[in-house]
């Protein structure tokens, strides 16, 4: 087909054609290029712009961090519209704060935003900060350095900006002495239930009102539309398990990868550590002497392990006169291993720092790296084959599979006949998805119910379900959405008036009885079938005696009055309704690491509450608008 088109792409009629493409970028193409780029705008706060790159670039990075924290479930998580909303209030919110600094004359010093940087540890090398790191760290996230410190420098303003409002805030010993008793505070708790099941029994529902009930709730009696598909899955591991080995392919490949069955050399050392308290001068003076000291009575003739057990601050090894075991390298802190690795059996070292002090190392033996025999790995080697081969068959169908059900989209039939599997077809299901993993997949359901899937009736791409697990799909069957019928659902919504009903006859029952029990009768006396007393006791906040609703509701009950107890009615999630007395009300004195914690916990509260309130106040004043730019731009 392509070389039908060269052949006839030779005449005047190709030259018009091309022609015509030239005129049109001569026309539009180089207006295009002398206008440059369209600034796009996402919001404007007080007459400044946040621009969509602005927008982009923290919400990329949103959108990444939750990718990463949610992994397969991000699409069912997180719902994009509320994520951009998200991004651009924070946007929003932190051109306010800028502003409001600037009119206040505050700023971030070269000063503190050079100590804010040179002081995280993550542009450190031994304690002291690296140029090298930074660069490298800022390249690998993809940050330039001018981009990096001005987004540094406003978070340093905001955090000011919080920092200057909270600490204003403080909590008076009045309040924490209060919060502290409503803490500390028991509660004599009993309760009256009323079982809502005896009444399933004895409720009469007509037919009329199953039918008035479904005709006023038409939407809730509707199925979804739903659709099976066809599928081909490929699958690494479905490949490796069809692949054949022999004792000679086995040979092969042990000899050509030997490197992958080696045992790595491990070495066997003894150490004294002489650990320094802290990174002073005193301290590191102090700890020199001591390996100067060891070192002295090493040279003396004293022995290694007796010194270790004596002078080594190791907790793990010094009992057993430094002995580390073996060992393989890479499992030491650098500058151990590299000493280690470098010394000859019997050779004491001179001393090493690293943070966990000075060491003293002595090589003790050395067991060279060795190829395991292919008796004793042959089956890892046959799995190792098998699983390298499968990748590489894997890549090559995935490419024929998609390749081919591209080509011919209307069905799968000819893309199974070129991998050689079998096209399998599903149940239905909904958008809600089925059973199994494919049918679950998020990306599945969102492919399985689009447009070109639905309407143009084609072939999906390649869907990735993990790590070299891929399913293409197609939609076999569309079911619509439907209105069930009466007859359909006339048992379900009976059971659900049903049981509408028994809770509402539970109600007035306990109705009845807090009558009965206000007036001074004893509780025991209503027990029956479905009524039942429980003496609980006192219970504090964070009980676990009774449910964590009943807790709640007991600690909203009226405290009772002097020689007197308070009922409290309400509802269980369940639909029984319960009665609870409250008997008396006691305060426990918390202790005094609790009383600080509350204080701080009040404090903070209160701090919060200023912080959040400054900033709405700020957006009260300004002029904010939100264009609709930022739900699409990209």
């Amino acid at each position: 087909m392509l070389q039908s088109i060269r052949d006839r792409a030779q005449g005047w009629i190709a030259w018009v054609i091309v022609g015509l493409i030239i005129l049109t970028f001569a026309l539009f193409g180089i207006d295009q290029y002398a206008r440059g780029d369209k600034v796009v705008v996402v919001a404007e706060v007080n007459g400044e712009n946040i621009t969509g790159k602005e927008f982009l670039t923290l919400y990329n990075r949103q959108k990444s961090r939750l990718e990463e924290q949610f992994g397969d479930m991000y699409d069912q998580v997180v719902e994009d519209k509320e994520l951009r909303s998200q991004v651009l209030d924070a946007l929003v919110e932190s051109e306010l704060m800028r502003q409001w600094a600037k009119e206040k004359h505050m700023l971030i010093t070269d000063q503190q935003l050079a100590a804010a940087i040179h002081s995280a540890e993550v542009f450190q090398q031994d304690g002291k900060f690296s140029d090298k790191i930074y660069e490298e760290v800022l390249m690998r996230n993809g940050l330039n350095i001018a981009r990096f410190e001005y987004e540094q420098r406003q978070y340093l303003l905001e955090g000011q900006f919080a920092a200057l409002t909270m600490s204003s805030t403080f909590a008076t010993p009045f309040e924490v002495e209060q919060l502290a008793k409503l803490q500390g505070q028991e509660r004599d708790v009993s309760y009256l239930r009323i079982d809502q099941r005896p009444f399933l029994k004895t409720v009469n529902i007509p037919e009329t009102l199953i039918k008035e009930t479904y005709e006023k709730n038409l939407a809730q009696y509707v199925e979804p539309e739903k659709v099976s598909i066809d599928y081909i899955e490929l699958s690494q591991d479905k490949i490796a398990d069809s692949i054949e080995v022999n004792d000679a392919l086995i040979q092969a490949y042990y000899d050509e990868n030997k490197g992958l069955f080696t045992v790595p050399e491990k070495r066997h050392a003894k150490h004294i550590l002489i650990s320094v308290d802290a990174e002073t001068e005193e301290a590191l003076a102090l700890a020199q002497k001591t390996v100067a000291e060891v070192q002295e009575k090493l040279a003396a003739g004293e022995s290694f392990e007796a010194l270790a057990k004596t002078y080594s601050q190791d907790p793990g090894s010094a009992e057993s006169g430094g002995d580390l075991g073996l060992f393989e390298q890479g499992m030491m802190v650098p500058e151990f291993d590299e000493v280690v690795f470098a010394l000859e059996i019997g050779q004491v070292s001179e001393p090493v720092k690293t943070d966990f002090g000075y060491h003293i190392i002595k090589l003790e033996g050395i067991e060279p790296k060795q190829v395991q025999p292919l008796e004793t790995v042959k089956a890892e080697v046959a799995e190792q084959f098998k699983m390298e081969e499968a990748e590489r068959q894997y890549f090559d169908l995935l490419e024929q599979l998609t390749t081919v059900a591209y080509e011919q989209s209307d069905s799968l039939e000819p893309a199974a006949d070129a991998v050689g599997i079998p096209v399998q077809t599903s149940e239905v299901f909904s958008q809600e998805g089925g059973a199994g993993e494919i049918l679950s997949n998020p990306k599945v359901l969102t492919s399985a119910f689009s447009e070109e899937l639905l309407n143009e009736h084609l072939n999906s791409e390649p869907i990735e379900l993990g790590a070299n697990r891929s399913v293409i799909i197609r939609v076999n069957q569309y079911v619509e959405q439907r209105q069930k019928p009466l007859a359909e659902v006339s048992d379900a919504i009976k059971a659900q008036l049903t049981r509408q009903v028994a809770i509402e006859e539970a109600a007035k029952l306990a109705d009845t009885l807090l009558v009965k029990l206000d007036a001074g009768e004893n509780p025991e006396s209503l027990m029956r079938d479905g009524i039942e007393w429980n003496v609980v006791g006192w219970i504090a906040r964070n009980t676990q005696k009774v449910l964590p609703q009943m807790v709640s509701e007991a600690f909203k009950t009226p405290k009772p009055e002097e020689d007197a107890v308070s009922w409290h009615s309400f509802q269980l999630n369940t639909g029984d309704t319960i009665l609870l007395r409250v008997s008396g009300v006691r305060s426990q004195a918390l202790p005094e690491g609790s009383r600080l914690a509350l204080n701080q916990a009040f404090a903070e509260m209160f701090g919060n509450a200023q912080y959040l309130g400054r900033l709405e106040g700020l957006k009260a004043k300004a002029d904010i608008v939100k264009l609709p730019a930022y739900e699409t731009v990209k």
